[in-house]
């Protein structure tokens, strides 16, 4: 079927019919024609483009404007809420389409820019009323959205090729946010998309246990990359209708916390195993729903902070996601634990691994994070009133030019802060500081299992098996560094059964 669209000069989708007024729809159709943005591109120019937006939906606007302005997002909204969008089997027919048009009543766009202009309403309307009160948050097709945009980037620009792990990748884009009639099409609709070597290749078969596809699909997917990569997706609320293993993801279901790898499965810049390969996970005499991996324990969870992250809140401030002030005294309560700020900060966002772009956090500054941070009210008071000049657009003050870097760099912490939703930090019984689900207990171990790119938390099971609960950011981990007394290499690890 993806060779139909691959070869195909252009598709259609067809959204369906609407009674959108004509000075609507020119609106809209004029806002993207004065637009910077063009096909082929991720994200229109933050300069002109968001202004045109801003315009468009009455942004922060009175009066009159303001209610054409939302009469306009809530056409947009219902263009999110068509159920194309979430369709399993019509994901591959956009994101592999040489090119395409957007139908959507006597709206015709080019398929790139309105998904992007989607997106940047979607953006600038959380901003301005917040998670509660928008119009497209709540859309069926808000979070397909941007499983297609990124999908479509990767697959135009040909960037999927330049990893291993494209399947898994696009798996992880859609999961949870498209639906299918048949549970296994979470995986045999995303087919398309496979990149895994000769013997490893996924075979659809209806008359398997949903728990047996995924189980395969996980297992395949490990063997053929030679990385634990899919642990990343397993995290579940424990409750899957799927009876899974405890490593194997629920492809049926997003994820409840954003993983540590949130671009793209297999391009973090981290390398807790030293880039060593996991050895065939299938060890004799077991089945297809038990993984044989390989590693080091290196430590045990001592305390847990009591301090929550639920939501993300596009509209709060970096100090109210974060809560580093509340959660500091927390951490050098603890005597081993690091006595500064900076790791803190830098634990809390996990070195930006939530950024778009993972080429990001290869330069992360702790100290100057941490200004940033401190300086972050005085930034906003600054935007507000207008110091800060619009990105792209020149300023001959130095001053300027100064607070346009640091409110940039302000703005970019604030979007990678999504990496705490529903985790918790924690410190372990040789003080090392980490960041990982909010499911982890007391208790639990942390390995460095071959193949991995993060620290893994493990919990005992029955017997000699273990049960998987987390990936986790460990300070000092994250790159195969030197511990003494707690090093550990390849000859030394020991063999783990994960059920």
């Amino acid at each position: 079927m993806a060779d139909i669209y691959r070869k195909a000069e252009r598709t259609v989708v067809w959204l369906g019919e609407t009674t959108v007024l004509e000075d609507d729809r020119r609106a809209i159709v004029n806002a993207t024609e004065r637009m910077n943005f063009r096909p082929g591109e991720r994200e229109w120019s933050e300069a002109t483009d968001q202004d045109i937006l801003k315009d468009l939906i009455g942004f922060k606007a009175e009066g009159e404007s303001r209610e054409l302005g939302r009469r306009r997002r809530q056409v947009l909204a219902d263009a999110l809420n068509r159920p194309w969008f979430t369709r399993a089997w019509v994901f591959q027919e956009v994101v592999v389409a040489k090119s395409g048009i957007v139908l959507y009543g006597s709206l015709e766009m080019d398929m790139d820019i309105f998904v992007n202009l989607l997106d940047g309403v979607c953006n600038l309307d959380l901003q301005e009323v917040g998670t509660a009160r928008s119009m497209m948050r709540p859309s069926k097709g808000y979070r397909p959205m941007f499983a297609i945009r990124e999908a479509r980037f990767e697959s135009r620009n040909g960037l999927s090729s330049a990893y291993k792990g494209r399947f898994l990748s696009t798996v992880w884009q859609a999961m949870g946010n498209v639906e299918a009639t048949n549970p296994r099409d979470k995986v045999y609709a995303f087919l398309a998309f496979s990149d895994l070597e000769a013997g490893s290749e996924i075979s659809p078969s209806y008359e398997l246990p949903v728990r047996s596809v995924y189980a395969d699909a996980t297992l395949k997917s490990m063997r053929s990359l030679r990385s634990l990569d899919a642990l990343e997706l397993a995290l579940k609320e424990g409750d899957s209708s799927t009876d899974l293993p405890s490593w194997v993801p629920d492809f049926s279901r997003p994820l409840p916390s954003l993983p540590f790898m949130t671009h793209n499965v297999g391009s973090s810049n981290f390398c807790a195993s030293r880039k060593i390969p996991c050895p065939d996970p299938t060890g004799p005499g077991l089945d297809k729903h038990t993984l044989a991996v390989q590693g080091r324990i290196i430590s045990t969870v001592s305390s847990i902070c009591p301090i929550s992250f639920p939501t993300f809140e596009p509209s709060q401030t970096l100090h109210d996601s974060l809560k580093l002030e509340h959660i500091a005294p927390w951490v050098l309560s603890h005597p081993k634990s690091p006595q500064d700020h900076n790791t803190i900060l830098r634990t809390l966002l996990a070195e930006g691994a939530a950024a778009d772009d993972t080429s990001d956090n290869k330069n992360w500054d702790s100290t100057e994070a941490l200004q940033v941070y401190r300086n972050g009210p005085a930034l906003l008071e600054a935007y507000r009133a207008g110091h800060v000049p619009a990105p792209n657009r020149g300023s001959d003050s130095p001053a300027a030019r100064a607070l346009k870097i640091q409110y940039r760099y302000y703005s970019w912490m604030k979007k990678v802060s999504e990496i705490v939703v529903r985790k918790r930090m924690f410190v372990t019984h040789d003080g090392d500081l980490g960041l990982a689900w909010e499911g982890i207990r007391e208790g639990d171990r942390i390995g460095v299992l071959l193949g991995s790119r993060t620290p893994t938390v493990l919990r005992k099971a029955e017997g000699a098996a273990w049960r998987f609960v987390a990936q986790c950011y460990l300070d000092g981990w994250m790159r195969g560094e030197v511990h003494a007394g707690r090093n550990w290499s390849e000859e030394a690890a020991e063999s783990f059964v994960l059920v």
